[in-house]
């Protein structure tokens, strides 16, 4: 399979080969965020697109794995839509819901708060649009989630200052979650669920050995401290790579194994790993 010269770099050489290494415990599973992982952060969400190398890979990838799996903040439904692979499994609103083999599936309790959401997030936007004039504000409502972005504040420093306890007021007032996230807060069902607990879902339903995990974001940091405690307990063989950009948090800093740098460098390491299971297949 010829791959691009991206993925002949050394760097995403010894990373496929790290995945590699613990995609050999079978059955296996490659699992991915999408927004900064497979695909660059836009302006706004409905601007972002996959790689089209990733998504290539990924596709590869269903072909000599158990599961590829897509884990993220997004509506699983949104997400399989931007990735456009049916064959994936798609846990979206960090693990609230799910869509396998084409079947859909929501948390009850997120369900049934979804009015909450909804009230949360008009509160939110009309109490900011009431203080300032904020063109710049976008508020998203993924039914069972909802994400205040500000992404195109001109001073963000001001928009978190004015956002911040509209949010959490909101959030208290309809017993609800905030979570913040790379230029976003949150509104979550009050639910202990996340994207660490998603993945103990998939690996407990498909009796999964090796894990690895590409994730780039504060919201991904659940996932990785839970694939690090799998390890500890030898429940998996895992493997946590951060796709780092300019603006890395600590916390993902402290809890990845390595790291590719930006969307293209983590499509790069999906192809380079994708021919190497090939050419184990060919070689079988």
């Amino acid at each position: 399979m010829g791959i691009p010269a991206d993925a002949l770099d050394p760097h995403v050489q010894a990373a496929a080969a790290a995945c590699w290494a613990v995609l050999l415990q079978t059955p296996a599973a490659v699992v991915t965020d999408i927004d900064g992982t497979i695909s660059a952060i836009a302006s706004t969400p409905a601007e972002a697109m996959v790689d089209p190398g990733a998504r290539a890979a990924l596709e590869l990838l269903t072909r000599r794995l158990a599961t590829v799996a897509v884990v993220s903040g997004r509506a699983p439904g949104d997400g399989a839509a931007m990735v456009g692979l049916p064959e994936l499994t798609y846990v979206g609103n960090h693990g609230l819901e799910r869509i396998v083999r084409g079947e859909p599936w929501t948390h009850p309790t997120a369900a049934a708060a979804r009015p909450a959401i909804a009230a949360a997030l008009a509160e939110i936007e009309a109490a900011a649009r009431a203080t300032v004039d904020a063109p710049w504000l976008i508020v998203e409502n993924k039914g069972v989630t909802g994400t205040v972005h500000y992404r195109l504040a001109p001073d963000p420093l001001q928009a978190v200052a004015l956002l911040e306890p509209l949010a959490r007021e909101a959030a208290e007032r309809h017993g609800l979650r905030l979570t913040l996230g790379r230029m976003i807060f949150e509104i979550r069902p009050p639910l202990a669920v996340n994207k660490g607990t998603a993945i103990r879902d998939l690996a407990k339903d498909l009796g999964l050995r090796g894990i690895v995990f590409f994730g780039d974001d504060v919201t991904d940091v659940d996932a990785f401290r839970a694939l690090r405690e799998m390890r500890a307990a030898g429940a998996a063989a895992t493997l946590r790579v951060g796709v780092l950009g300019p603006d890395t948090a600590p916390a993902v800093l402290a809890e990845i194994d390595l790291s590719v740098t930006g969307v293209a460098a983590c499509a790069a390491t999906l192809l380079a790993l994708a021919a190497r299971l090939a050419d184990d297949a060919e070689r079988a």
